[in-house]
């Protein structure tokens, strides 16, 4: 059974779904456009799923903190040492790094002030 064209289409009233008039290649080009931007949505993976390490000066700029900061307060911003040597390079993820200035520390124990 060969498929029919949009042109061969009669309109129909039957679920009062359909036009009055046939489609126009407008419509189809709108139903495409439409189609096409659901399945991106449907199909992209969300953008918290990403991963890429970035260096201490980057975290700093994108984080407006000191460079100084980023260094002292590396174990808690998820600081990641690339090799073992004593100038190896720190590198963070950037949304960890985020969250971790977004979520409020809790003060060390017994530390409590008198």
């Amino acid at each position: 059974m060969k498929p029919q064209l949009l042109r061969d289409v009669e309109p129909s009233d039957e679920n009062g779904d359909r036009p009055d008039r046939p489609l126009t290649v407008a419509d189809v080009d709108a139903i495409a456009e439409a189609t096409a931007g659901r399945v991106v949505e449907i199909v992209a993976p969300p953008a918290a799923t990403t991963f890429a390490l970035v260096g201490a000066r980057e975290l700093a700029r994108e984080l407006g903190v000191s460079l100084d900061y980023v260094y002292s307060h590396a174990a808690e911003l998820g600081g990641m040492r690339l090799g073992s040597g004593r100038r190896a390079r720190i590198r963070f993820d950037l949304d960890r790094a985020r969250l971790a200035l977004q979520t409020p520390r809790k003060p060390p124990r017994g530390s409590r002030r008198r």
